[in-house]
């Protein structure tokens, strides 16, 4: 049968919106900066090496660095397996590949790196404010995912996305803990100069609660903005 004009139309359409979403900016700058923080942090912890790592072993606590171990490898997977869950263009044009990269993000990666998250607190070097912080990304963390993949299995997608955008708010607040850390350090160690500890507390404060608090604040400012875009007449 001879296809009119308006029905051969929408596929080059199509076409069109596919490569846009392919081409995201935003996407760039996020490959570049999990490619930089992998290459900066990780060759550190696959030399299997305690005095090669950047946290401080507790020697008492003879698992502490498998258990440390076993954080950062779930945890790059979750950062690796993230990317892939927010790539409109990946879920779209290859619903299967997404689904399976969420599955790995769920079991293999944020979920396993919450949990062990949690276990390590304890033993680790963070104490008061900080130590609270880490622990309540962990919970939350647990949280979010877990809404978002029973909100997946019961088709509710508007949910979902909303809960795995909070998921990945606190998956990406490892890249910028780093960034808070390293930031508040240098900010206020002219400020005092003799007082390692109160420096120290500080850029932990940064690196382990404003590091999670701003990325939420910033996928709630996005979801209230897209929320305003569509129910503006069009």
């Amino acid at each position: 049968m001879t296809q009119t004009p308006e029905q051969i139309r929408p596929i080059p359409r199509v076409a069109e919106k596919a490569r846009a979403r392919f081409f995201r900016p935003w996407m760039i700058p996020l490959g570049l900066l999990v490619a930089a923080f992998m290459l900066m942090y990780l060759p550190r912890y696959l030399t299997g090496d305690p005095a090669q790592s950047l946290i401080p072993i507790n020697e008492r606590f003879r698992l502490h660095y498998p258990l440390l171990i076993g954080h950062i490898a779930t945890g790059t997977i979750a950062i690796l397996t993230v990317c892939l869950q927010v790539w409109a263009w990946l879920r779209e044009r290859h619903p299967r590949a997404h689904r399976i990269s969420g599955r790995l993000y769920v079991f293999a990666g944020i979920g396993p790196s919450a949990v062990l998250s949690l276990v390590i607190v304890p033993f680790g070097i963070l104490t008061g404010l900080s130590a609270i912080g880490s622990a309540l990304w962990a919970v939350l963390t647990l949280g979010v995912t877990a809404a978002g993949y029973v909100t997946a299995r019961r088709r509710q997608w508007d949910r979902h996305r909303k809960y795995m955008l909070y998921s990945f708010a606190l998956a990406t607040s490892i890249l910028t803990g780093r960034l808070f850390f390293t930031g508040a350090w240098y900010a206020v160690a002219p400020v005092f100069p003799e007082d390692e500890m109160a420096v120290l507390a500080i850029a932990q404060f940064a690196g382990f609660w404003l590091n999670w608090l701003v990325n939420i604040a910033l996928v709630a400012w996005w979801l209230r903005r897209s929320a305003k875009k569509a129910v503006l007449p069009g």
